[in-house]
């Protein structure tokens, strides 16, 4: 069993050396912490290589192409601009006032087909339009962008880091409800980074907006019509509820309506609400789109496949075996996956990595847990959820991309927005134990009369 911590702690912390001090490319470095992990718990070369394989292939089979479809999304909406007209729309039908409110908004409903890093350099130019219109403090604008951002990207579906671990929790059957859940409890993350923004709004950046150059504000050129510019993220989302709610039946209504909820189907449907877009600024630029859409994709399919197999070759392990004998361990109840996840998170830096593998080391711990129904497996998600929001700072790439393209130090930046991460996954963990809590409390008071 020590031989187990020592080669899990070796492997872990081989994992931050190579990303963090030597930068290697996060797949690459999740790969030889696999072949670490598993010759280190005592694995023969064949039985590793074999764990790696199925855990990157198991975790690729349901999400691959999802993945690689989100990503394609993301670009095109990114190209023909319908993420800034999603901006100018929210701050339209706020009547011009409350920027920062209509900002949040913005990466709220943005961030849900693209990635948070990507989503923050594409409504950068948008933050600066708003803070030198409006006199509004920058640390203020860049804090609630970008917690707003990180809410929707870490909680919501389709983003691969919550399907996939919707997947290793056995909750295929039940992704309306996790993503009607995790809109709620995003948002909730979101206004908790609003109120911090209030609170540090004061901070002074150590470059000011006019001394940063190489930037163009808002492409006040672009009209294209929010309803337009909104549509291919809402249409995927809708869909997966329909498919939900209404796609078990046995008529043929109910069959399409099933056919087109799935992950895949609702993805390719938004991508054909796409095509009105092509008028504004994708003429001979949609071939690169795709080309570019596809390169992040594969590189979002490597990290998320590794990161699947590192967890299946510590599922391996008797890491398992230590938790469940351990009493201590299963008391904490929902508190340990969150452990699990921010550990992970705050070490390694990367969102989805974190929220991979803590999902496949909690899994089989759910029944010493009490959690192994499908309730108790959705608080489980949620909950490593939101330890893989804890916390955002120097090892993370999105903390540096924040840095970058607002000026901000990274004293400040530490005040700012690793605060902000730290409270937001803290109140998205006790809204979970607090809903957990209040199920329990219910059905108790119901017991009797059902009995009765």
């Amino acid at each position: 069993m020590l031989i187990t911590i020592a080669g899990f702690a070796f492997s872990v912390g081989l994992l931050i050396y190579l990303t963090v001090r030597w930068h290697w490319p996060s797949f690459l470095a999740l790969l030889v912490a696999c072949y670490t992990a598993g010759l280190s718990f005592g694995l023969s070369p064949d039985q590793v290589t074999s764990a790696v394989m199925k855990g990157f292939g198991t975790t690729l089979g349901d999400i691959g192409l999802t993945i690689a479809l989100g990503a394609l999304l993301g670009y095109i909406l990114e190209y023909c601009g319908a993420t800034i007209s999603i901006a100018r729309g929210v701050v339209s039908i706020l009547g011009g006032r409350f920027p920062g409110i209509a900002l949040a908004i913005t990466g709220y409903i943005v961030s849900i087909p693209i990635y948070c890093d990507s989503g923050f350099i594409i409504l950068n130019s948008m933050r600066r339009y708003l803070a030198k219109t409006h006199h509004v403090s920058p640390v203020f604008l860049s804090t609630v962008l970008s917690t707003a951002l990180y809410a929707t990207h870490t909680l919501v579906l389709p983003t691969p880091g919550p399907l996939i671990a919707a997947i290793n929790f056995q909750l295929t059957g039940y992704l309306p409800i996790v993503l009607i859940l995790g809109l709620v409890l995003s948002l909730l993350a979101a206004v908790t980074g609003f109120v911090w923004a209030l609170c540090v709004r004061n901070l002074i950046p150590s470059r000011l907006e006019s001394e940063m150059d190489g930037e163009d504000l808002v492409n006040e050129s672009s009209n294209m019509p929010f309803l337009t510019a909104v549509t291919p993220i809402m249409t995927p989302m809708l869909l997966i509820t329909a498919g939900g709610i209404a796609g078990h039946g046995d008529s043929l209504v109910s069959q399409w309506i099933g056919f087109l909820g799935q992950p895949v189907n609702a993805l390719l449907a938004g991508l054909a609400t796409t095509l009105p877009l092509l008028k504004y600024g994708l003429e001979g630029k949609l071939q690169v789109c795709i080309s570019k859409g596809l390169e992040a994709g594969g590189k979002i399919v490597l990290i998320v496949g590794c990161g699947g197999a590192f967890g299946y070759v510590l599922q391996n392990s008797e890491l398992t075996e230590l938790f469940t004998r351990n009493p201590g361990f299963i008391n904490l109840g929902l508190f340990l996956p969150f452990v699990m996840a921010a550990i992970i998170k705050t070490a390694e830096g990367s969102t989805t990595v974190a929220l991979i593998t803590a999902s496949v080391l909690a899994n089989p711990l759910l029944p010493a847990l009490g959690l192994d129904t499908t309730t108790g497996r959705l608080f489980a998600l949620f909950a490593c959820s939101a330890g893989a929001m804890t916390i955002a700072h120097v090892n993370d790439s999105y903390f540096w991309v924040i840095t970058e393209f607002t000026g901000m130090d990274t004293a400040t930046a530490l005040k700012s927005i690793t605060v902000a991460t730290f409270l937001q996954g803290t109140v998205v963990l006790l809204a979970v134990q607090l809903l957990a809590f209040f199920l329990d409390v219910v059905a108790l008071q119901t017991l009797p009369f059902l009995v009765s």
